[in-house]
């Protein structure tokens, strides 16, 4: 069994679903203040289960993220979603 690896299982409560519009928390900003103020898109979860992979707006590959450096983008009451195409 290899070390570091977690068992697949359900996501946390607090993880975004994929497709969700989401920018860094005030967490997030602090501890890598390079992304603060970003916004981006979740594209899927990440190697471990307190992560996610986020896109962010202008960027050209996806960056890895503790689930609690991000939240959702709240608009009229509800978390924004991106329409599949």
């Amino acid at each position: 069994m290899a070390l570091g690896r977690k068992t697949p299982g359900p996501p946390d409560e607090q993880t975004p679903m994929p497709q969700t519009r989401v920018r860094m928390s005030a967490l997030g900003a602090a501890r890598c203040p390079n992304l603060a103020g970003r916004e981006g898109v979740v594209v899927g979860a990440g190697r471990y289960r307190s992560t996610v992979r986020v896109m962010f707006d202008g960027f050209k590959s996806p960056t890895s993220l503790h689930s609690t450096y991000i939240e959702a983008v709240v608009e009229d009451g509800t978390p924004t979603q991106i329409q599949a195409r």
